[in-house]
């Protein structure tokens, strides 16, 4: 997913206008997610209700030497079917691509819903279009 990343940055023109990323972004599972831009960085908070996996989700992206991309870790709450709750740490790393599209990796958890316990982690391709 990586090259995928760099692949894109290596398309996206050298003097690439910076795109606005402040408002209501929808991923492709569905989760919607609020993109505030404060100076060079993004905070990400997801909308509540959006999604029945996510509690909560709170990311601080940093703005990169590159044009229109972040990187930056955070946390999510995820509430499993048994109606356990557990906590992780995140990093996702977008390229804000247009005004209406996102592209990045993520990190992606995959814990024991009974013990909270990390099982894996990958990374992930993530596409956000914008809602409004």
């Amino acid at each position: 997913m990586r090259t995928f990343l760099l692949i894109s940055l290596l398309i996206l023109p050298q003097q690439a206008p910076k795109n606005n990323p402040n408002g209501i972004w929808s991923a492709e599972s569905g989760s919607e997610f609020e993109f505030t831009l404060i100076g060079n960085d993004i905070k990400v908070l997801i909308v509540p209700g959006s999604s029945p996996r996510f509690v909560k989700y709170q990311m601080d992206l940093k703005g990169t030497d590159e044009p229109n991309t972040y990187q930056g870790a955070g946390h999510f709450k995820a509430k499993f079917d048994n109606g356990r709750e557990c906590e992780f740490d995140t990093q996702w790393q977008i390229v804000i691509v247009s005004d209406n599209t996102i592209i990045g990796v993520a990190s992606e958890i995959v814990p024991d819903p009974d013990t909270c316990e990390i099982v894996q982690t990958n990374e992930v391709g993530v596409q956000m279009v914008r809602k409004q």
